[in-house]
């Protein structure tokens, strides 16, 4: 049930201040593990192989731009491999939306609003169910994992570094313990996949 796993994941997330995120290297979708400081495995998000090599396709006929333009599903699963939460982004290239929805009722829960420019960088917005007030928003290089997300009053929620060398392809994110840490993490996921569409 989505609600169970839903509330799995928060709790799992819940005092952990720092998360580590290992993206999956051989898969033929994207995928990453959500783990604590030691490498305990919290949750995950998913990208299936099909919509991945679906966008795959369209990039290699069309350039990013029309792969970018795709619709597409992500997943929030918690550590038993339940799904807790659905990520569904809207047509869209340069800008986009993904709306976050809790499956079981079909709610609305929040919005990511992304926008690319054209020299390649990006910024984004978490915005309330209804679009209309921003949560939380990014500053400084998403490309480069080198951010901060503010809440609406610019005071940090968290901060995105990719500094473990020992262990490839692991990026942090450190939270605010008033935070919610399961908002930030989808946050900063989405737009790590996204980086790389």
């Amino acid at each position: 049930m989505s609600k169970a796993a839903l509330d799995n994941v928060t709790q799992a997330l819940e005092g952990n201040n720092e998360l580590l995120m290992k993206k999956k290297m051989i898969a033929l979708g994207k995928h990453y593990t959500v783990m604590d400081k030691d490498q305990r495995p919290l949750c995950s998000v998913h990208l299936d192989w099909g919509q991945n090599m679906g966008g795959a396709m369209l990039s290699s006929i069309g350039g990013k731009w029309l792969g970018r333009r795709s619709q597409y599903l992500y997943e929030v699963k918690d550590s038993n491999d339940q799904l807790a939460l659905e990520i569904r982004k809207g047509v869209g290239s340069f800008r986009s939306q993904f709306t976050i929805v809790e499956p079981e009722e079909n709610k609305n829960i929040g919005v990511i609003s992304l926008k690319r420019s054209l020299i390649g960088g990006m910024r984004a917005q978490w915005l309330d169910p209804s679009s209309s007030q921003v949560l939380m928003h990014t500053k400084g290089n998403v490309i480069r994992r080198k951010y901060v997300i503010l809440d609406s009053q610019n005071n940090e929620i968290a901060k995105v570094r990719h500094k473990i060398m020992a262990i490839r392809d692991v990026w942090q994110i450190y939270l605010n313990a008033q935070s919610s840490h399961l908002n930030a993490m989808i946050f900063a996921t989405i737009l790590d996949f996204e980086k790389e569409m």
